[in-house]
């Protein structure tokens, strides 16, 4: 296809979505006793030039909000300190409660609340402001990691992570959107860079961060010292944030949360949350696919998920808009975000796992390569791209190349051994967060050149869902493929001696077991250790490659003049 053709493809879709409100349109903004905009005013929305907020600022207020101490960015770094701690931990945590088969929970749960709390930040951004939004994602954030801190044993402590989740998911998604209103188009590629590059600076510290502080004071202090920096978030917020381009529909805090789609909501947490748990069942717990309890819940996920189709297309304020799925640029973005975002959680939740157990690394070391490569990969990949796309650069080619970077990477690591030199491993891990990081720019930069400024916060909301969904199934499913794996390794391996059981439910509940078993005993649990990782990396491979298919249909869109949409003009479906 010619450019174009693909840049006339791109401008009937963009005309489109705004003919269709990209997510009801006036629907937001229905008639309300205590509005501060119209219905009749949205469609005007729609079309109106996007004015950076930055403009009607002072240099000073910029200053603060952006680069003081890192600003609203601060909750970035915040959340990528625990994206890279809890990897590192969770084998010290789950050995330390004597639940090592929980381990992966402590990622999946927070990122289910993720997920489910995600689209409800879309909704409070429309309905009381950019502020409101923020504040109460710093508020759960704040509160779960107090409260993980103080977790007095491994399901204490999954609650708390599911809580630290809810408010997790806004500190990103408000934070983009904010940087959206803040800046032009052209030149939000570059500002996700300097984002990513804190949010990859608290990557970094992460891991070895947490690992030190575990080895040296208790793991319950790489919790802590996140409590600082998300109050001054909340500081900043508070004092410094401006005014947003769109008011927000309601002044009274109670009548807006009473006007959210809390059936919607509802059902969209118990959906993701029996799909989840039925799958771990059966790989984590071992019950059968048609044990009544997996049976079960995986197909209470599918009567959830279309009863949560049928509300939502019903729904005066829709959680998430199903209009946001008629258009095949959008679902491209969706499909292809969430596949690479299971593709790097369940890459990266394995690394530690290798060097603690096959390498037998300390904490503070085996956080090392996810958190060094993480923070370097997040920073350069989207520097680079938020750069490249700045200066005009198309950006399609380059995602599609980042994909076939990620594909590569977990092959590779699937051959790792101990015995390789310090470099391979960095040289491995490196490469991957890079991709993960320059698709990110991109499929950001695709979403907000193919919606208009009404729609952006939902739209933008829906893209962190799916990319959370993603990265909770990578965890999830990742960690339950490595057990089931594991267990039936274990089993080949050890039929012949009478407490095989018993060395079995020790090996799968705690690493430390491994070291008590005799040599011969020891180099066949390691062996089936080794084999349950690198099955997991080679399905990551696999899901990679179903990334890169789905990005395939995601089509370049001008960002540096935006074209007013042609009445008439419609996508050829």
């Amino acid at each position: 296809m010619s450019a174009l053709v693909i840049a006339q493809a791109g401008v009937d879709e963009h005309a489109r979505l705004l003919r269709d409100g990209g997510g009801g349109g006036a629907r937001y903004g229905g008639a309300d006793d205590d509005t501060s905009s119209t219905a009749s005013a949205d469609s005007d929305l729609d079309n109106t030039p996007h004015v950076p907020l930055k403009h009607g600022m002072s240099t000073a207020r910029l200053v603060i909000v952006w680069y003081s101490a890192l600003g609203i960015w601060s909750s970035n770094f915040a959340f990528a300190v625990q994206g890279t701690a809890i990897p590192t931990l969770a084998p010290t945590i789950s050995s330390h409660f004597n639940h090592t088969e929980l381990a992966a929970y402590l990622g999946s749960v927070f990122g289910l609340a993720n997920t489910a709390g995600i689209p409800v930040y879309g909704v409070l951004i429309d309905t009381l402001g950019r502020r409101f939004a923020m504040l109460v994602a710093c508020g759960l954030f704040g509160v779960g990691t107090v409260a993980c801190a103080l977790a007095p044993g491994m399901y204490a402590l999954i609650a708390a992570r599911g809580v630290a989740g809810l408010g997790g998911g806004g500190l990103l998604a408000v934070s983009a959107v904010i940087c959206t209103d803040l800046v032009e188009l052209r030149e939000r590629g570059f500002y996700q860079g300097i984002m990513m590059t804190i949010f990859g600076i608290g990557s970094t510290l992460g891991g070895p961060l947490s690992g030190y502080l575990a080895d040296h004071y208790g793991w319950q202090w790489s919790f802590w010292v996140q409590v600082p920096i998300i109050l001054w978030c909340a500081l900043i917020v508070i004092l410094f944030l401006p005014e947003p381009p769109t008011p927000p529909t309601h002044k009274s805090a109670v009548k807006g949360l009473l006007s959210l789609d809390w059936a919607g909501t509802g059902l969209l947490v118990g959906t993701i949350s029996a799909l989840i748990l039925g799958l771990s069942l059966h790989t984590s717990y071992f019950y059968a696919w048609s044990d009544v309890r997996v049976a079960g819940l995986l197909a209470a996920s599918i009567v959830g998920l279309l009863a949560f189709v049928r509300v939502e297309d019903r729904a005066a304020r829709p959680i998430i808009p199903l209009s946001l799925f008629h258009s095949r640029q959008l679902v491209a973005l969706w499909i292809s975000s969430a596949l690479i975002s299971s593709v790097n959680l369940g890459f990266q939740f394995q690394i530690p796992t290798f060097f603690s157990v096959l390498a037998d690394a300390p904490a503070a070391e085996a956080g090392l390569v996810v958190s060094i490569c993480s923070g370097i990969g997040l920073s350069t990949g989207t520097l680079l791209a938020g750069y490249h796309i700045r200066r005009g650069g198309g950006y399609i080619t380059l995602g599609r190349a980042a994909v076939v970077i990620i594909i590569i990477a977990p092959l590779v690591a699937a051959k790792w051994l101990p015995s390789w030199p310090w470099w391979s491993f960095y040289a491995t891990a490196a490469p991957a967060s890079w991709g993960y990081a320059t698709f990110l720019c991109v499929s950001l930069i695709a979403l907000i050149s193919s919606v208009d400024r009404h729609t952006m916060p939902k739209a933008t909301a829906l893209l962190y869902t799916v990319r959370s969904l993603g990265a909770t199934l990578g965890v999830s499913l990742g960690g339950s493929v490595q057990v089931g794996v594991l267990v039936s390794g274990l089993e080949k391996r050890f039929r012949g001696p009478p407490n095989a059981e018993g060395i079995i439910n020790a090996i799968v509940h705690s690493k430390e077991a491994i070291k008590d078993l005799p040599a011969s005993q020891r180099a066949l649990a390691l062996d089936a250790y080794a084999v349950s990782i690198s099955v997991v990396w080679v399905a990551c491979a696999g899901v990679g490659f179903l990334t890169l298919l789905a990005a395939l249909f995601i089509r370049q869109n001008d960002i540096h003049e935006r074209t007013k949409p042609v009445e008439g003009e419609d996508e050829e479906r």
